[in-house]
C-alpha cells in the first residue's frame, strides 16, 4: 500500500512539472518481516496514589483598610530662594518629617517647606494650632500631598 503511495505521489510530481525537466523521485521501503517474539516490559504495578491531605483552614487575619492617599503636609513658609529654611526648620518641633519642596509659579522658582505628615486634613490643622507662636505668625496651612506630587515638575526633598 506504501508502494502505491509513493508512486502514485511521483506520478503526480512528474505529471506536474512543466517544460523539458524531467524530476525522478527514489523512494525506497523497507518492512519488517521480522516474526521473533518481542518482549513485553514488565509493567511495574502503579502504587496508589497518595491522598491529598486536606489544607488546614486559613486564619482569619483582621485587614487593616489602605490608608487615603499619601495624606496631608503643612506648608510653612515659601521663599523665592533655597537658603535659610534652617532658621524655620529650627522653630519646628522634631517629631514630623521635613521636605523642601522646588515648585515654578509664573516662571520663577518658589521653595517651600513643608511639615509633617497627617492621615486626615482635619489632623494636619489641628497641628498646626499646636505649632509655636513664632512659627504660626508665618501663616502655614494644609496641603494635600496628592496635589503637591500632581503639581508639574515637583521636587520633594526629604530634609531630616
Amino acid at each position: 500500500m506504501k508502494k502505491l503511495a509513493l508512486l502514485a505521489v511521483a506520478a503526480l510530481l512528474t505529471g506536474c512539472s512543466g517544460g523539458g525537466v524531467t524530476t525522478e523521485i527514489y523512494s525506497q521501503t523497507i518492512e519488517s518481516t521480522d516474526t521473533r517474539a518481542t518482549e513485553q516490559p514488565e509493567m511495574a504495578k502503579a502504587e496508589p496514589m497518595p491522598q491529598a491531605q486536606p489544607k488546614p483552614a486559613p486564619k482569619k487575619q483582621t485587614v487593616k483598610p489602605a490608608k487615603q492617599g499619601p495624606g496631608y503636609t503643612i506648608q510653612v513658609v515659601a521663599l523665592s530662594h533655597d537658603r535659610g529654611f534652617s532658621d524655620y526648620a529650627k522653630r519646628l518641633p522634631s517629631d514630623q518629617p521635613l521636605w523642601s519642596n522646588k515648585k515654578m509659579v509664573d516662571g520663577l522658582p518658589w521653595y517651600t517647606l513643608l511639615y509633617g505628615e497627617y492621615p486626615t486634613r482635619d489632623a494636619a490643622k489641628q497641628a498646626i494650632k499646636a505649632l509655636p507662636q513664632t512659627v504660626r505668625q508665618y501663616g502655614p496651612f494644609v496641603r494635600s500631598i496628592a496635589d503637591i506630587k500632581r503639581s508639574s515638575n515637583p521636587q520633594m526633598v526629604r530634609v531630616n
